[in-house]
């Protein structure tokens, strides 16, 4: 990618030249001032960030700017911006650093998609390595994203230090107009003094690299509140990431600063080498989101964990294991799960009872929740797609048979509704995600085949469409039904040939209170993921 296609025109208010420096076109802007492509008097092309007039009226951020100044001369150039030069008197000040010419990290995966392989990996050890000479002359970058990470042809360079400050600058030194994507949850902490330290930009180094090896920010959320909210509180989505990156990875995104490794230690895992005394837990029990966290980070998952499963087994009434004719996949390592428990409308008369629910956990005695006295019967590995449903079609029930209501709405019948499902990765990936109306939370199961996932819609209706939304972890071979009872269940679409995304289903006005996706081979190694099960 050529100079031209990056640099935009000059403003009116833009001047010709800048000390010494004839300016080009501008790069961008951002929180501090104006970055200007521009040619020194050999014709060379530079970068100059010419700091914004406010700004330069505030004593205390000259202070910062100027201690910034004198620490990027120390940084070395591998994998950086090279410091070129600064005017600190000129009104307002400017910083001059090595032009790159290559597209950002953020352009290259629009464009071009994730990266994968060798060029994931280097792009890894490239950005690691930039932090390890920042860090080493005391410099911390505070806002490393996908924007600030450029790709020259064969290398990497992480540019941008005009938000950078010393570790030992004080509260005041402080930036808000940063990337709330790639923040590490000290810098939200909202406590004023709360350090920041190098173990910030190693936290955002996680999240570019999780970007860059999936398409998407591990805790991007539809709002930047609810992306505060997932970075605070939430484990990262990591779903695509290649095995090899996922334990520096998920070290480097815990929650306490404490728990991450340095950019030097990163670095020496991903070379292979030796990194201090830091050793990756391999408990295969886990899921495989807490697998490679370290100890103090999932204690600190435990306690939500929980204390979440207490409030369910408080708020629901467990009466038993759902009874079903069909051979539903109750693995007996997998207690069912139930994460939504809203109210039915009043159901039509003469119509059954629903089934009994499903237990959320394996309760202790002292609940006071009774566990089965039959475990549930280990599954078989689930019929073809040539055979999906014990019922037949044709044996199942009809419009002129059973009382259901019709939906002239068109309205989304299950959304907000009680969903259970034979597993779930953890409390975050309950049934209930896939049914509350937000494009990006999820059902994400257990690894094993099969698996599923019932929705109550709460009465008997006329169903004319199912909609799936599938994750990347989708479904290849599965079925979807429908079932008035909960008991006997009608086949309404099946399929060997799974390919996810968005899979719309037309069913001809079937009866049915209970709708159900039954998965029987997944796409790949992880569970099956559904962002939103919607009915009509």
């Amino acid at each position: 990618m050529d100079a031209a296609h990056r640099v935009g025109p000059l403003l009116a208010v833009d001047s010709a030249t800048l000390g010494g420096y004839q300016l080009v076109g501008r790069l961008g802007t951002d929180g501090t001032g104006v970055v200007y492509f521009a040619k020194d008097a050999d014709c060379s092309p530079v970068a100059i960030k010419l700091i914004d007039a406010d700004l330069a009226a505030d004593p205390e951020f000259i202070d910062r700017f100027r201690s910034e100044a004198d620490r990027a001369r120390q940084v070395p150039p591998f994998c950086t911006a090279k410091f070129i030069g600064a005017d600190l008197d000129h009104d307002p000040p400017f910083l001059v650093v090595e032009y790159i010419d290559g597209p950002s990290l953020n352009d290259v995966v629009a464009e071009r998609g994730p990266l994968r392989g060798d060029a994931l990996h280097s792009l890894a050890v490239g950005v690691a390595t930039a932090l390890t000479g920042m860090h080493g002359a005391g410099v911390i970058h505070r806002d490393l994203k996908p924007d600030n990470v450029l790709l020259p042809s064969g290398s990497t360079k992480v540019i941008d230090f005009g938000i950078a400050r010393p570790p030992e600058a004080t509260s005041h030194h402080t930036r808000t107009d940063v990337t709330v994507t790639y923040l590490a949850p000290e810098q939200l902490s909202g406590e004023p003094k709360t350090p920041v330290t190098s173990a910030a930009d190693v936290f955002a180094w996680g999240c570019v690299i999780a970007y860059a090896g999936t398409g998407r920010a591990p805790f991007l959320g539809d709002s930047p509140s609810a992306t505060t909210g997932r970075i605070l509180t939430q484990p990262p989505r990591l779903d695509g990431l290649p095995e090899s990156l996922r334990a520096p990875v998920l070290l480097a995104l815990a929650k306490d600063p404490a728990d991450r490794p340095t950019a030097p230690e990163l670095r020496a895992m991903l070379l292979g080498e030796k990194a201090g005394s830091r050793s990756l837990p391999q408990t295969a029990a886990e899921p495989r989101h807490r697998r490679h966290l370290p100890p103090r980070k999932r204690r600190r998952l435990l306690l939500p964990t929980v204390l979440a499963a207490l409030l369910v087994l408080a708020g629901l009434t467990a009466a038993g294991l759902l009874r079903n004719r069909d051979t539903d996949p109750q693995p007996a390592s997998l207690a069912p799960i139930r994460t939504s428990a809203a109210a039915a409308p009043s159901e039509p008369a003469g119509s059954p009872p629903a089934p009994p629910a499903l237990l959320s956990a394996s309760p202790s005695p002292s609940v006071g929740v009774s566990a089965p006295k039959t475990p549930p019967t280990s599954p078989s590995a689930g019929p073809s797609a040539s055979t999906a449903s014990t019922a037949s079609p044709s044996a199942g029930p009809s419009v002129s048979t059973v009382s259901a209501s019709a939906n002239p709405t068109g309205r989304n019948l299950a959304l907000g509704r009680s969903a259970t499902a034979s597993s779930s990765e953890g409390v975050l990936f309950g049934a209930a995600e896939a049914v509350d109306g937000d494009p990006v939370s999820r059902w994400s199961s257990g690894f094993s085949d099969p698996q599923w996932l019932i929705v109550d819609l709460g009465a008997r209706w006329q169903i004319s469409e199912i909609v799936l939304h599938w994750e990347r972890a989708h479904a290849v071979r599965y079925r979807v039904e429908v079932s008035t009872d909960g008991r006997t269940w009608q086949s309404v679409y099946s399929t060997s040939n799974g390919q996810g995304g968005a899979v719309s289903i037309t069913a001809d006005r079937v009866p049915g209170r209970y709708v159900r996706v039954y998965c029987t081979q997944r796409f790949n190694e992880y569970g099956y993921s559904l962002f939103e099960l919607q009915v009509r």
